[in-house]
This record gives C-alpha cells, sequence and structure tokens, in this order.
C-alpha cells in the first residue's frame, strides 16, 4: 500500500499539473473567396487555415478530425515528437481517413515551441488543409512578459486547376 504515495511524490511535477487539450476539426469541401476569387477550398472548421491548437508542453493532446468530404485526408503534426501511429503519413504509418468518418489523435505534447500541421493527402494541404500549432513551455521563462502574441502563417494559393 506504500508503493501508491511514493510512486506520485516521484512523479515529475508537470505530469501532475498536465491537461488533456480537446480540440474539433471538421474537414470540408466548400466555396471560398480569396482575393475576390471563388473557388472550391478545403476548409478546417470553416476556414483557411485551419485554427491554431494552443497546448502546453506535457499536455495531452486529443483533436478528433471529422472528414466531411468525398475524398480520404489526414493529418501531419509537422516537427511535433508523436508516436508513429499518430504522425498522420498516410499508408505509411497511419490509415488515412476515409470520408464520412473521424479519426481520434492523441499524443502527449513533450516539446515547445511554434509548430504547423497539413494534410499529407492529394495536396490538400495547398487547397487549405493547414493551421498552426503554439506550445508553451512547462516552465514560465524570467524574460519580460508580453501582453499576447500573434501567429503569422504564409500560404500560396491558387485559383488554377
Amino acid at each position: 500500500m506504500v508503493v501508491l504515495p511514493i510512486s506520485l511524490w516521484m512523479m515529475p511535477l508537470g505530469f501532475v499539473y498536465a491537461e488533456t487539450v480537446n480540440y474539433e476539426l471538421t474537414i470540408a469541401q466548400e466555396q471560398v473567396t480569396i482575393d475576390e476569387k471563388s473557388a472550391v477550398g478545403m476548409t478546417i472548421n470553416g476556414g483557411i487555415p485551419g485554427p491554431t491548437l494552443r497546448f502546453r508542453e506535457g499536455d495531452t493532446a486529443r483533436i478528433s478530425v471529422h472528414n466531411r468530404m468525398t475524398v480520404s485526408t489526414s493529418i501531419h503534426w509537422h516537427g511535433l515528437l508523436v508516436p508513429p501511429n499518430m504522425d498522420g503519413v498516410p499508408y505509411l504509418s497511419f490509415p488515412p481517413i476515409q470520408p464520412g468518418t473521424t479519426f481520434v489523435y492523441e499524443f502527449p505534447i513533450r516539446q515547445s515551441g511554434t509548430y504547423w500541421y497539413h494534410s499529407h493527402s492529394n495536396l490538400q494541404e495547398q487547397s487549405g488543409v493547414y493551421g498552426a500549432i503554439v506550445i508553451d513551455p512547462k516552465q514560465e521563462h524570467s524574460h519580460k512578459k508580453v501582453d499576447g502574441d500573434h501567429v503569422i502563417l504564409f500560404s500560396d494559393w491558387t485559383t488554377e486547376d
């Protein structure tokens, strides 16, 4: 009976305060207007780019991806240290998310920094399936605090086929 209190005492402090952070991402084909030209794009939660996902180092990410398109899709977590079956590279380490289905990615957040996510399926990244990831460090830095931060995400867009 003494094992449980000792094991809890020995856990890293960050683990005790870690949270599971949930996101719902819906990928769909929708009419979009960019630079005053309309085209069919692939949106995440109705927008291009998709929402910025925010975590703290030590959290667990749980991201439900709903595919509302007529083609399969995927999400790759670019630069994140994730288990192979959560990497989002279809047919290599991950089955693609089929039309009308949902896949739940779940992995520990083991680093901090600014990253991005995008599809690894059929040039979907170029059609709008991408977004930013911001991961705050587990420990607060001693440098002066800022009032806020903004992510700037650049991408190309074309209405040509």
